[in-house]
């Protein structure tokens, strides 16, 4: 009986860490570990307008933060488009809120069941929040050649 309990624990324990493992390296737009910079196409930037559904938060691609996230209603489809991390802090703050209209400009990539946008510039009303170089997706909190590190 000992025996049993003692490979059925190893079991266990193999099949925790197996999982784990898979689940930190799956890319998902639900928490998997994409550097979403790196799906920046500037051949695929275009703007939209809409109407903010819901703001949320997912896993960013170091997993150690959260990047800041909405979802767009727009007379096409709905977008989920990805911001910012989320303890970036930008000196223009736009309050976003559900209901709230935006203009977004971005490179539209597909992502497992979602039309998404990498936003680069987001309007609202006269004030433009730049998150994004647009020709090239480099992040504005990126350091150096590292586009992961915030200042």
């Amino acid at each position: 009986m000992k025996k049993f309990v003692t490979i059925l624990i190893t079991m266990i324990v193999i099949w925790s860490a197996g999982y784990s493992w898979a689940q930190r390296r799956l890319p998902s737009a639900e928490g998997g570990r994409i550097h979403y910079s790196t799906l920046y196409k500037p051949g695929t930037v275009e703007t939209i307008k809409g109407e903010v559904v819901s703001l949320g938060k997912t896993a960013s691609g170091n997993g150690k933060a959260l990047c800041e996230v909405l979802t767009l209603k727009t007379s096409k489809d709905n977008f989920w488009v990805i911001l910012k991390p989320e303890n970036y802090n930008p000196k223009i703050n736009l309050n976003i809120q559900p209901g709230d209209q935006l203009e977004i400009t971005g490179s539209k990539i597909l992502l497992p069941g979602k039309t998404t946008i990498i936003a680069a510039q987001i309007k609202k009303g006269n004030e433009t929040l730049t998150l994004r170089d647009s020709k090239t997706g480099r992040p504005i909190w990126a350091v150096a050649h590292n586009w992961h590190v915030q200042r």
